[in-house]
């Protein structure tokens, strides 16, 4: 496994952030219930989130403690190892009001230094 700097796992975020953005765009909670492809598209690229959360350096994450780390990360966990328990509901609000803030914490983050390993 390739180490990746703690810049580009914040992008790795920020990508992932903005693909469900683009899958989800203009959706209700139906809608995306009824589009298959629309949440298995989510959930993976939440899983990737989380990974990448994963192998942000620990030191680098308790610096930067203001963003919820483990909760991303146990969400991750959860997706990939209890997939027939998937809760959409769950999986919405994540989409509609966790993602938004943490692109905010992300942009924040990378703006503010641009020194990041």
């Amino acid at each position: 496994m390739s180490k990746r700097s703690s810049h580009a796992l914040l992008n790795d975020m920020l990508d992932a952030i903005q693909a469900i953005r683009e899958y989800t765009e203009g959706m209700s909670f139906d809608d995306f219930l009824a589009n298959r492809m629309a949440c298995d598209a989510v959930i993976r690229n939440v899983q990737v989130i989380g990974e990448a959360a994963n192998r942000v350096p620990k030191p680098f994450r308790d610096q930067h403690d203001g963003i919820e780390w483990m909760r991303i990360i146990r969400s991750r966990h959860i997706l990939v190892h209890d997939y027939f328990g998937i809760d959409y509901e769950i999986i919405w609000k994540i989409i509609t009001v966790h993602l938004p803030i943490l692109r905010q914490e992300l942009e924040e983050l990378l703006n503010a230094d641009n020194n990041l390993e």
